[in-house]
């Protein structure tokens, strides 16, 4: 039986980061193959579930109410499944998720081939799936510190993420052009085929998932300590402040539908090369920090970014052709992904491993609070004013609210790690 122990920190040689220094490491391997199909997989289904739900319905309302419902779970359930990483066996819990996702996938084919679909039935398949993501998703990110040591933990961190834009790229594409040549009954059980080898790659992993110190059960206190823990990293709350703002202000992503067919008229491939779009400027921002190594200016990079990000959301707004829309979302992931690899980095680098679960928890928690939130309000604009206008509009938004964390918590900008 191997302890908890087991290959936490691995002993690598004194010698600089490079953008594959991670990779040398095997249980991270095996973890990055979990990322890269498991990714591929939810991102082929995303764009065939929105693709799906306004072919039916034709409501821009209602493509927000996707990502609201695909978001709830891990807003009511995030937290509780970080707590119960940080309790049970993580791996445990990754295999738990990676098997039930076979479930909605193999639904949504069976109701879609025999034309039975309805816009109800995405919303509860999708809530079931991302109901099951909020327990193993924290698991995993949890597993990282335990697998590679903080000197590698940003590269780790940021191959992660890149792999995931990766897999947006070619998987946003390719469940275009699926959907256009074999229909979305097979598209949807394409998806569900994929999750085989996470399945394998956990069953693979050596280090262990069991929790350090005495055993222990989740409680109301765990829950409230996570949220303790983010009130005093003062950098963290602030760098979850604008993930807040930027979402809120400006959640794009379900109003790219209304841009490929009201704005540009491009079908559901074009969909899918706007989708790929982000995924593009997000290889590039976190290969951009791999070949940078360790960046010690953390707070800094991270304010840059959320600026450019709000400043991108009012290009994409004024663009009305094609490929000025294409640089737009381009500009918009570049800037998302590099947030979100110093965001994760940095819980992850503050966070003892007791407090993992809950603090990769959080992350999920507030991103998918406010994809929900974010969702429904660009829904909401876009019906009224819309979509090229709501974005200008999230654009004013956006920047504002990060000037404001800024002043209020100036210790964000002055912040450097190890």
């Amino acid at each position: 039986m191997d302890s908890p122990q087991a290959e936490v920190v691995p002993d690598l040689p004194a010698e600089p980061i490079r953008p594959w220094s991670a990779l040398l490491i095997r249980d991270y391997r095996l973890l990055w193959s979990i990322g890269l199909f498991s990714s591929t997989s939810a991102q082929m289904r995303q764009v065939a579930n929105l693709y799906q739900v306004y072919a039916i319905s034709g409501s821009p309302l209602q493509l927000g109410l996707t990502g609201l419902f695909q978001s709830l779970p891990f807003v009511f359930f995030g937290l509780f499944g970080g707590a119960l990483a940080d309790v049970v066996d993580r791996k445990k819990l990754m295999l738990f998720s990676q098997i039930f996702n076979l479930v909605p996938a193999f639904a949504l084919g069976v109701l879609t081939i025999t034309g039975a679909i309805q816009v109800w039935h995405i919303y509860v398949l999708t809530t079931m799936n991302s109901f099951v993501g909020a327990f193993g998703g924290p698991a995993q990110q949890a597993m990282i510190p335990r697998i590679v040591p903080k000197t590698h933990l940003l590269n780790a961190v940021t191959l992660n993420i890149g792999t995931q834009q990766i897999t947006r790229l070619f998987s946003a594409v390719l469940a275009g052009l699926l959907i256009d040549r074999i229909g979305l009954s097979n598209v949807y059980f394409v998806t569900a085929l994929l999750f085989i080898v996470p399945i394998v790659s956990i069953l693979s992993i050596r280090t262990s998932g069991k929790p350090e110190g005495a055993s222990r059960r989740v409680t109301v206190r765990m829950l409230w300590e996570g949220f303790q823990f983010i009130w005093f990293q003062r950098i963290i709350l602030a760098l979850f402040l604008l993930d807040f703002a930027a979402v809120l202000t400006g959640y794009y992503q379900p109003l790219l539908p209304i841009f490929a067919k009201d704005v540009y008229k491009v079908g559901a491939t074009g969909l899918g090369i706007l989708y790929a779009a982000p995924a593009v400027g997000a290889i590039v921002g976190p290969g951009l920090l791999l070949l940078a190594g360790n960046v010690r200016r953390k707070g800094a990079v991270a304010v840059v970014a959320a600026l450019i990000f709000g400043a991108s959301l009012a290009l994409m707004g004024a663009s009305p052709l094609f490929w000025m829309g294409l640089i737009a979302v381009g500009i918009l992931g570049l800037t998302d992904a590099t947030g979100v690899a110093i965001r994760r980095t940095t819980v992850q680098m503050l966070a003892p491993d007791e407090m993992q679960g809950r603090a990769a928890s959080l992350i999920s928690v507030f991103a998918n609070g406010t994809n929900s939130l974010g969702g429904l309000v660009a829904g909401f604009a876009a019906q009224q004013m819309g979509a090229p206008h709501a974005l200008m509009l999230g654009s004013v938004l956006c920047i504002t609210f990060i000037l404001i964390i800024v002043m209020a918590i100036p210790q964000l900008w002055r912040y450097r790690s190890v």
